[in-house]
Order: structure tokens, then sequence, then C-alpha cells
């Protein structure tokens, strides 16, 4: 049975969600947002996490717009080596493969910067910044 890159990605999309709910992946990920160690200290907050939807849509509209560049004048898109056609789904490929990874990184990096502005708010709470 062959699956197209879409279903894949619906596929892959689905069970990243799961995972979520379940917070596997976010606790997998928890304690490297900090660079604290993973131990936790009866005094350390337990911070909320939400599901970053817009991420894949970010990457949705990038991997459009990335396809969408491709330029059968370009070498580097386009070698000699294949026709036209095979070159641009082997640029679609190499797109669809590339999204994969920056939307994992976006959503970690995103989380890192949440939990240390969190973690810096709440600093300021306790030294009375806000009374």
């Amino acid at each position: 049975m062959k699956i197209t890159k879409k279903q894949l990605r619906r596929i892959i999309k689905e069970e990243k969600s799961r995972l979520l709910k379940e917070d596997k992946y976010a606790d997998a990920v928890g304690s490297s947002f900090s660079g604290d160690s993973p131990g936790k200290s009866k005094d350390d907050h337990h911070w909320p996490r939400v599901d970053w939807k817009g991420v894949e849509e970010l990457t949705d509209k990038w991997i459009d717009m990335e396809e969408k560049s491709w330029d059968k004048g370009d070498t580097s898109m386009n070698p000699d080596t294949k026709s036209d056609k095979d070159a641009q789904t082997y640029w679609n490929d190499q797109v669809e493969a590339c999204a994969m990874d920056m939307e994992a990184e976006m959503l970690l990096r995103i989380r890192r910067v949440a939990l240390r502005t969190m973690k810096e708010f709440s600093q300021k709470l306790i030294e009375g910044e806000y009374s």
C-alpha cells in the first residue's frame, strides 16, 4: 500500500498530537528548556504547556512557498542529471523532509522562550515589581 506525502504528514501530525496530549513529548523536552538539571526541587513550578498549533500552519505555508520557488533554471534545484519533473519531485521531497525538522525545532525553541519568559515574570512577581 502506498501513501502520499500529505497522508504521511497527516499521520505524523496526528501521532504528535496524541503524544502531546499524553504529555510524554512535553516531559521529554521539558527538562532541557532552560538547561536545568532533570531533577526538580520542591520549589519548582509546574509550568503550563500548550499545543502550538500555529507552528503547523506556519510550516505548511512555508512548504507551499518553498515548493512554489522551484526554478528549472536553478542548478541547485534542477541538476542536469534529472528531468524537470523528477527534479521538481526531488525538490518537493527535500522541502518536506526539511519542514519536518524545522517544525520540531521551532516547537522546541518556542517552548524554551516561553518557559524563560514565564520564569522571568514569576521572578518579577516574587520581587514585588507588580505591587
